[in-house]
């Protein structure tokens, strides 16, 4: 069932040591695989609806992907079919820059947003939570991203009634913000200390058994500025 990566740092790096050990896992996520980072402002996306560990071009990515925020997935497709539209991350420009998401479960009953290029539930929350957050931003003067994806996230479960199982990976370049609804799909974080400061990993596998991965906590958002926590939200409220 789909897995997740990210990486915050407090300085441009690769990940070229772990996203080799998490391709590790496409044997059971065979429909696709994506990478995304920044540039500034601008995202790049490398995506391809096949095995990661078997496409030469997923680790051409992944020496190619130096960034402070990096986003990668691997699918095991639920809905839609096994093509590049469907792979994640998606992209979506708001505010001057560029947004990625990642995302790892379902949700019943989405589907079909006029934004989408693809056809999987994912892809329309991702469009309905940067609406939101656009809505949530306009409609007064102090009115900032971080709670703006909370109110966005909380609309995802009162807009959806049957099966939720979220968990999300989301970056505008500057910040990375996750959150876990998925039970039976935990995501861990692991601190990392390096010569230029502070880094973060998330993945929904621990990538090591030697180090320290931490269970993100379930139903909050957890906002990471730099390879450093900023903020852990308080458990959402359904």
């Amino acid at each position: 069932m789909c897995d997740l990566f990210a990486m915050s740092c407090n300085d441009e790096d690769r990940a070229t040591r772990s996203l080799p050990i998490f391709s590790e896992y496409a044997g059971s996520n065979p429909d696709g695989w994506g990478v995304g980072w920044f540039k500034g402002n601008k995202a790049e996306v490398r995506r391809a609806p096949c095995r990661a560990d078997l496409d030469e071009r997923f680790y051409d990515s992944i020496d190619e992907a130096r960034s402070r925020n990096l986003i990668a997935h691997i699918r095991y497709a639920t809905q839609g079919e096994p093509n590049e539209c469907n792979c994640h991350p998606f992209i979506r420009h708001y505010n001057g820059r560029d947004w990625l998401m990642a995302h790892n479960g379902w949700v019943t009953g989405a589907g079909g947003h006029p934004g989408a290029e693809g056809d999987t539930d994912s892809e329309t929350i991702f469009h309905e939570i940067m609406d939101k957050v656009s809505e949530y931003q306009n409609s007064g003067t102090f009115r900032g991203k971080y709670q703006a994806l909370k109110k966005a996230i909380k609309n995802v479960f009162d807009s959806y009634h049957g099966t939720i199982k979220l968990n999300l990976l989301i970056s505008d370049g500057n910040m990375l913000y996750a959150f876990n609804h998925y039970s039976n799909k935990p995501m861990y974080m692991l601190r990392r200390s390096k010569s230029y400061g502070g880094a973060i990993l998330i993945s929904t596998k621990q990538l090591t058994d030697y180090e320290n991965w931490e269970v993100i906590p379930k139903d909050r958002l957890l906002c990471i500025n730099n390879g450093e926590i900023e903020i852990l939200s308080s458990p959402f409220v359904f």
